[in-house]
């Protein structure tokens, strides 16, 4: 059945399926069906119906991001759409199934509505890289889990433990401390060393997960330069690079503090304005890394710049917290425009 008038696509996907709604110019359902979540199984009904007739292409962001890439590779117009904005068009809709928001995605290309919500989608190695850094993360988190565990078990014993993040410290410092409880008296249980067999383990991968991270930060030419202002190192030079992907989509600097979360939401109604707390909206990774480099920035840093000055100047007038985020958000525009630039870090601008 070759479709005889312009239409749009709408898909739901999902890990195990994808719902698929067809909607031609005045809003009629076309086809409507539930099909493996592959590329494949999209442009075989487009074939159907034919693919010189296809308007838009519309897939919320998310778990469908392999079918994304595939359907751009063949030339199919994608529109990737961002599910908080979505998700406000879709509520409408009485019930919530996965084919109902297929069919509302393909009203939302269809009516336009689009504008303002579609997403950029980073380069296949960008995505890397951020997969590479939510590794660290959970093997981070894994980690800390892991101390607090061994230092509760001590502490209901009497002992406290201080540790660092080197790999074999751990063990050496455990065994000091239960040769001293066992001294004074105490009888440790021997799964304790079960805990720090795992904590040995998720340091020696964090190390070489350091390593990897540092060396890639390093060959890649805008994240070296990157590092080059204070307070950034690999991680806040990585998650911003593949966070933002194309600096260009940014037409003004400003944009990307937004755009991370870092500025300060807005509710306005009649005469009556409130400014809230920051956004958090887009990449926490990101968002994260730029507060801790702000933090250093305010606190340890030596290195005298107009940043520095100007984040202890909000300090004096507001409190450290909310210096931070401002700093936070003033590295990101400065971090942007020497991307743009490929200029070094420059403490007088």
């Amino acid at each position: 059945m070759i479709a005889d008038t312009d239409y749009w696509v709408g898909i739901d996907a999902g890990h195990a399926e994808c719902a698929i709604c067809i909607l031609d110019r005045a809003g009629t359902v076309l086809l409507e069906a539930v099909r493996d979540p592959n590329a494949g199984a999209v442009t075989d009904i487009l074939r159907v119906l034919g693919v010189e007739r296809v308007q838009a292409i519309m897939i919320e962001a998310g778990v469908g991001m392999h079918i994304v890439r595939k359907l751009l590779d063949r030339g199919l117009p994608v529109k990737v759409v961002d599910p908080r904005k979505s998700s406000k068009f879709l509520s409408i809709r009485r019930q919530k199934t996965d084919p109902s928001d297929a069919r509302g995605l393909a009203e939302l290309g269809r009516l336009g509505a689009s504008i303002g919500a579609g997403i950029h989608i980073n380069r296949p190695d960008q995505d890397d890289i951020r997969i590479q850094l939510n590794v660290r993360r959970s093997i981070l988190n894994s980690r800390i889990r892991t101390d607090a565990a061994i230092r509760s078990i001590l502490q209901r014993h009497g002992a406290s433990l201080r540790v660092g993040n080197s790999p074999g410290k751990l063990r050496f410092e455990v065994t000091r401390v239960l040769r001293e409880r066992m001294r004074l008296g105490y009888a440790v249980r021997a799964d304790l060393m079960r805990l720090v067999t795992v904590g040995e383990v998720l340091r020696s991968q964090l190390a070489d997960l350091d390593r990897e991270v540092s060396s890639l930060a390093r060959n890649i030419d805008v994240c070296a330069n990157l590092q080059t202002m204070p307070g950034v190192g690999p991680l806040t030079a990585l998650s911003f690079y593949s966070a933002i992907g194309d600096p260009h989509r940014f037409s003004r600097n400003t944009d990307v503090g937004p755009y991370l979360g870092l500025a300060p939401a807005l509710r306005q109604s009649g005469a009556t304005a409130h400014r809230g707390r920051v956004g958090r909206f887009g990449n926490k990774m990101a968002r994260s890394h730029l507060i801790m480099g702000a933090t250093l920035i305010l606190s340890k840093c030596k290195v005298e710049s107009k940043l520095r000055t100007w984040g202890l100047d909000v300090m004096s007038r507001t409190n450290f917290i909310k210096a931070r985020v401002a700093v936070a958000r003033k590295m990101a525009v400065i971090l942007l425009q020497m991307w743009k630039d490929g200029a070094p870090f420059d403490g007088k601008l």
